[in-house]
């Protein structure tokens, strides 16, 4: 028996429509050929820092200082981007931002 696909290829999926989805996170995943699996990440440590990790700290505090994020989208844009592109550049990485 052919299983009926989650997905629509005719629909335009933003990042937050698959959390809408009436799936379980393994099916969405199977979907794309993916299997879920609950293991123990180890990643790679560093002695080395950012150099300019001290400069984005005071940034985000002088920001939480001036506005109060209530979005996830404020949040993100205020907040987590400066962090993910000072990630980048240190590990020498491009972002793809859609």
């Amino acid at each position: 028996m052919l299983k009926r696909p989650i997905l629509d290829p005719d629909r335009h999926y933003t990042f937050r429509s698959y959390f809408e989805l009436p799936y379980e996170t393994d099916e969405v995943l199977a979907e794309f050929g993916y299997e879920l699996r609950t293991d123990r990440l180890a990643l790679p440590h560093s002695a080395e820092l950012p150099p300019r990790l001290p400069a984005i700290a005071q940034e985000i505090e002088e920001i939480l200082r001036l506005t109060l994020p209530s979005s996830e989208a404020a949040k993100r844009e205020l907040l987590i981007a400066p962090i993910i592109a000072e990630v980048a550049r240190f590990c020498h990485c491009s972002l793809r931002i859609v």
